[in-house]
């Protein structure tokens, strides 16, 4: 006859192997945009969707991330000339990217990654004493201009702009 002990520890086994959570494999999927949203494949390897509508910065995060995509983060010179490129190639307008002071003291610009946009930065367009829209209660956002030069501008985050979205890694 078996012991009530060695029941007992089958039990717990078989339930703590019931109770694990299951490798779950679409997690190492990545959320891609629905094919209905037509991305462009960039020199720089990655996807982004222009989105031709005028939305304010919030708006833009909300459409990117109900598409399973993202605001970019464009802080190297590369990355700004690739992105500005297709964008001129659209439309002359402002767009959107993921950048701000909202919730910082103004002026703090910091990526949706956390780094900072310092003020000194030279992807901003200083020929127009950019950034200077910033100031005491003000949301501020960053937009790059297909109008002028390949560089960087802040405006108020109610204001309204085109979107770039990025796709995910791996869509």
């Amino acid at each position: 006859m078996q012991s009530p002990s060695l029941y007992l520890f089958l039990l717990v086994a078989i339930s703590a192997v019931l109770a694990a959570p299951a490798e779950d494999t679409a997690a190492a999927q990545p959320q891609c945009p629905p094919s209905s949203i037509e991305t462009h494949l960039l020199s720089n390897g990655k996807k982004y969707y222009f989105h031709k509508k005028w939305v304010d910065h919030e708006d833009a995060k909300r459409f990117c991330k109900r598409n399973n995509m993202r605001l970019p983060i464009l802080d190297t010179r590369e990355e700004l000339d690739v992105v500005h490129a297709t964008a001129l190639n659209i439309s002359g307008v402002a767009w959107w990217v993921d950048a701000s002071d909202v919730g910082r003291e103004p002026g703090q610009f910091r990526w949706g990654n956390g780094q900072e946009l310092p003020l000194n930065s030279s992807l901003w367009f200083k020929e127009e004493n950019q950034p200077n829209s910033f100031g005491p209660g003000k949301k501020t956002c960053v937009v790059f201009s297909t109008f002028y030069a390949k560089h960087l501008w802040d405006e108020s985050c109610r204001g309204t702009n085109f979107a770039v979205c990025q796709a995910n890694d791996g869509c």
